[in-house]
């Protein structure tokens, strides 16, 4: 029986993270904080956009719910604004996945990012109905590496748990394929070194889009 498998979005499928950072010092500026550049972007993302917001705002307002809450909603204002500006996923992701999908396996997304964003940016990406399932965060649904929306997922392709991998750049990653009892399949073309990946218990890493079709025949 061939399986499923699930993308992570940021890092994965698309480099967001020019993004992220640009919305993010839109509201650092906003508020006189200092600006923060790509690298520390990338180390604080990976949790959701509470924790982003939590991780760059200054180290002395990281427990202020009273500075990081409005800091959150103005962050989200933002970002509503320029998420979409993305050109193109990593190179040859279209055609792994297309040829993914010709092998029989189904393909579907799970990302931390709010949800809206994460349906409207993976079909800009590779067009409206390539992923049998696109999850972001809901409110209410537990993050990864929560288990709960893989697990969800899964059933709702009729596959099982033995039966998906989660295919991600970072922590959360691993962590919710261990958590539901899946393999997982690390990339190190994202946001995580290879020594990061590994440190995290990655068991599988790969450099390239093209090593997927090598594992997956």
């Amino acid at each position: 029986m061939k399986k499923l498998l699930i993308f992570d979005l940021d890092g994965t499928l698309a480099d967001t993270l020019p993004t992220l950072t640009e919305s993010m010092n839109s509201v650092l500026a906003e508020c006189s904080y200092p600006l923060v550049d790509d690298a520390h972007v990338c180390r604080s993302i990976g949790n959701g956009m509470l924790m982003l917001c939590r991780r760059c705002v200054p180290a002395e307002f990281y427990d202020d719910e009273g500075v990081y809450m409005p800091f959150l909603a103005k962050y989200k204002e933002a970002y509503a604004r320029n998420y979409l500006d993305i050109d193109a996923p990593y190179d040859g992701l279209i055609e792994v996945i297309a040829e993914l999908k010709a092998r029989g396996y189904a393909i579907a997304s799970l990302s931390n990012k709010p949800h809206r964003y994460t349906v409207d940016i993976v079909e800009k990406l590779f067009g409206k109905g390539t992923f049998a399932d696109v999850r972001g965060m809901i409110e209410g649904v537990p993050t990864k590496p929560d288990p709960t929306s893989f697990l969800d997922i899964a059933k709702s392709l009729g596959f099982t748990a033995e039966n998906t991998i989660m295919i991600g750049d970072s922590e959360p990653d691993i962590n919710v394929a261990n958590n539901a009892g899946a393999e997982c399949i690390s990339v190190s073309w994202g946001y995580r070194t290879r020594e990061q990946l590994t440190a995290a218990g990655a068991k599988t890493i790969i450099d390239t889009p093209k090593k997927l079709l090598e594992i997956l025949k």
